[in-house]
């Protein structure tokens, strides 16, 4: 039990970028690290063409049947909720554009962490939506393709 608690302890106390494949020694990014940020980016528009056209089968396959997700307004939403959004049109997309100069992707193996600014037009909750919200999207890779196992939102209020 020590011993667990011993490397617990370790392993909170370890800065993040000692655990992340974010770089070689060189200040490189590794050959793997950069092949699953390539899958990821891959996976991000396609997930972003999907939700645009409302295509719910397509969406589905992004999501992990535990998948969580915390809106700006603060609710928690599972997956079946926003199958169920994008279905009945409560929710669909005009335009959701990433700002690149804002996005970041770190990879710790099989995981990884997304992080963007996004700009936003459509409905949500079936009334008009307009806005910038910060986004952090945690992706898995599972037999091969990269799910979303949770994600979150918070509104960017205009200066």
């Amino acid at each position: 039990m020590l011993r667990v608690l011993f490397l617990l302890a370790l392993f909170l106390a370890l800065p993040p970028s000692a655990l992340a494949q974010t770089s070689s020694s060189s200040g490189k990014a590794t050959h793997s690290t950069s092949k699953a940020q390539a899958e990821i980016r891959q996976a991000i528009r396609d997930y972003d063409d999907a939700l645009r056209r409302a295509d719910v089968s397509a969406v589905q396959k992004f999501w992990a049947e535990e998948y969580t997700f915390i809106n700006t307004r603060g609710e928690r939403l599972t997956r079946g909720d926003r199958l169920a959004n994008l279905r009945t049109g409560q929710t669909a997309f005009d335009s959701l554009a990433h700002a690149p100069q804002e996005e970041k992707i770190t990879v710790y193996g099989d995981v990884a962490v997304y992080t963007t600014l996004l700009t936003i037009r459509g409905l949500y909750g079936g009334q008009e939506q307009e806005g910038s919200a910060r986004g952090l999207v945690v992706w898995v890779r599972r037999k091969g393709q990269w799910q979303q196992v949770a994600s979150q939102l918070t509104a960017v209020q205009p200066r």
